[in-house]
């Protein structure tokens, strides 16, 4: 027998109390004068008797019935021989998205919630609950689990142990009960879901319960780009990938400030991508979604994003002044800047799209350790070089960006011939290839050998006119000659204008249009801020204070935890709107791989595994089955009361 409250059990001590009462109660008799007392003295003695037999009676009953209280109260019960061994349920709940998907009764997560609501509503187990994103401990099962909803967050295996552990470290008992939850989904996050190296011991039960979807097949929303844009319009390109799905007609809407702009239909094929293209008003603070009808994973279906077209680009030309430079990057568009070597404050180079070094002569430290922090953020450098350089200033600017090196100077006419359409760089300059044309030439260049380059515009002799490498998501031009109306007629042929626009061009068609929660997001914000002053990400239902960073004209955001929930959020500087950034789910659920649960099970003796929550929850409930038997003691706690009442009335 085992007592729910064992503590209430101190209490029997109390029972001395009317034993030491009993024994120390004394009563005094009146002398009383008879003639003949013979007979009166022969009663009195079976009196006294009879009284003393009567009060332990009804000490003893009285004592029964307050001991059956007092064991009732302790709640005495019968259970099986490993109760004794029994520490708590500890349940890990996976909730993340790949759960939304349907299963035999519902989504998986729906249903797990409602099996552990219907095992073990009124229970007394002492359950522990682990999910992706919370633990709740001691928790009132039909209260807690109807609270909890998906996640974008997965949680490794181990780490869960870990914190059960953790979470058990101070029971002095051992033998828990473990369920794991989960579809067990293999994908490529860093954050898989893994069992194939689970470790388990013989002291505690492990439930592995592996849910299975109706149906392994999903169509989603892979990404969205901007493969081109002009002054008017934006031509925007979503990939739909279809993964184990049967051939089927998918719809695809596109949604601009929550106005229905475009609706279009294919046949996805199965384990296919499709690119689907529409085009849209060049507006400014533009929010949209593309939404697909796939019923399969619902969190997968709306891709959110968001871009501040009008924002102006900012260029800064060190070296000498052209006019044409200035020409191209008017005032509507950009903000343009200009520095000789002499009055350039180094400041400047942090924020600016476009930097170009426009003919110097020789490249000092200073602005080599500028430019090689410079090409970090994601921007773009143009060189340009000057009739006459200094060679090894050059080559150390170009090692520091590993870029590669000058070899000579050539002072010969050469035409440039040819121009690489296949790349992205010259992709919607040209509404058809042209194989004659009025060749532009130079009368001096500088051969060089650029590491991983590609040729955009060519010499005759194959050489390279301008070469781009990419490193550090940032593009560096190198233009082979000086652009003087001495030396070349570029400066005057109709290249000019689309190589240098598509110069600062290029970022903004590739910038992200959209972030995935989870990530390690940075963004900027121009602002500029006073002292104690923060920026928020504000949504309808979210307003938080993220990481940040302040610079003198501009504000490093930095988030990753939050926020939680897809959407569009904004940027605010107390009630002013600075940007609008947009947030989805990561897809890497999307993929719907699953560890094979069975094969590990092979290996691992102490796991039990199951297809259905339900028969390992019966199986835990049989476990802590129990017998309770208070109600026995409560009745014989009213036997021993009438059984006094009876003493004290009939003896």
């Amino acid at each position: 027998m085992y007592f729910k409250h064992p503590e209430i059990l101190y209490a029997l001590f109390a029972l001395i109390i009317p034993v030491i009462i009993h024994l120390f109660q004394l009563q005094r008799f009146e002398k009383v004068s008879f003639t003949n007392v013979k007979l009166l003295k022969q009663i009195e003695q079976e009196s006294r008797k009879s009284s003393t037999l009567k009060k332990w009676l009804i000490l003893l009953s009285r004592l029964l019935m307050l001991a059956a209280l007092i064991l009732a109260f302790a709640q005495p019960f019968f259970a099986k021989e490993q109760y004794k061994k029994k520490a708590g349920t500890f349940i890990y709940l996976d909730n993340s998205m790949s759960m939304m998907i349907k299963g035999e009764k519902g989504s998986l997560l729906q249903s797990s919630i409602k099996d552990l609501i219907d095992n073990f509503k009124n229970k007394s187990h002492k359950i522990t609950l682990i999910t992706n994103d919370k633990i709740y401990k001691n928790i009132s099962v039909d209260h807690q689990l109807l609270n909890i909803e998906p996640t974008p967050f997965q949680k490794d295996l181990k780490q869960v142990l870990l914190q059960i552990h953790s979470a058990s470290k101070d029971e002095k008992n051992s033998g828990k009960n473990i369920l794991l939850i989960s579809d067990f989904q293999r994908n490529k996050s860093d954050n898989q879901k893994k069992v194939d190296d689970l470790k388990t011991d013989s002291i505690n039960k492990y439930f592995l319960i592996n849910l299975k979807p109706v149906k392994i097949e999903n169509i989603f929303i892979d990404s969205i780009w901007i493969s081109a844009k002009d002054h008017e319009n934006i031509n925007l390109k979503t990939r739909i990938r279809n993964f184990n799905s049967p051939n089927k007609e998918v719809n695809i809407s596109l949604y601009i400030n929550n106005v229905l702009e475009g609706k279009t239909s294919f046949v996805s094929k199965k384990d296919e991508s499709k690119e689907v293209s529409f085009t849209i008003g060049y507006e400014e603070n533009i929010q949209g979604k593309i939404s697909i009808d796939a019923p399969d994973l619902q969190f997968d279906n709306t891709r959110y994003f968001s871009f501040n077209t009008k924002q102006k680009t900012r260029v800064l030309v060190i070296g000498k002044k052209e006019p044409f430079l200035k020409k191209i990057y008017n005032d509507e568009t950009f903000t343009f800047t200009h520095r000789t070597l002499k009055t350039l404050d180094y400041s400047l180079i942090d924020n600016q799209d476009l930097i170009i070094l426009n003919r110097i002569e020789k490249i000092g430290k200073p602005l080599t350790e500028s430019l090689k922090a410079y090409i970090k953020q994601e921007a773009n450098l143009v060189i340009i070089p000057a009739v006459n350089i200094d060679r090894e200033s050059y080559n150390k600017l170009f090692s520091s960006l590993n870029l590669g090196m000058i070899k000579e100077k050539l002072s010969k006419k050469k035409l440039i011939t040819k121009i690489n359409y296949n790349d992205y760089f010259f992709k919607n300059v040209f509404q058809k290839q042209i194989s004659n044309f009025q060749y532009p030439y130079t009368n001096l260049c500088y051969t060089t050998k650029i590491n991983q380059g590609n040729n955009l515009l060519l010499f005759e002799d194959q050489k390279a006119f301008i070469t781009r490498r990419t490193i550090y998501n940032s593009n560096i031009y190198w233009i082979s000659s000086p652009l003087l109306q001495e030396i070349t007629n570029f400066i005057n042929s109709p290249l000019i204008i689309p190589v240098f626009y598509n110069f600062s061009l290029n970022n903004l068609t590739k910038e992200g249009l959209y972030f995935e929660i989870g990530n390690d997001n940075v963004f900027e914000v121009s602002a500029s801020l006073k002292n104690n002053e923060v920026l928020h990400l504000v949504n309808d239902e979210l307003d938080f204070i993220p990481r940040q960073e302040q610079r003198p004209d501009k504000v490093i955001i930095r988030t990753k935890n939050k926020p939680t929930r897809e959407g569009i959020y904004q940027i605010k500087d107390q009630d002013q709107i600075l940007k609008n950034v947009a947030y989805n789910y990561s897809n890497s659920e999307s993929v719907l791989e699953y560890a094979s649960v069975k094969e590990i099970a092979k290996n691992n003796d102490h796991l039990l595994v199951y297809n259905d929550l339900n028969p390992a929850l019966q199986q835990i409930n049989e476990q802590n089955k129990t017998k309770d038997l208070w109600q026995l003691f409560l009745i014989f706690a009213l036997i021993f009361l009438i059984i006094e009442i009876l003493l004290q009335r009939l003896l």
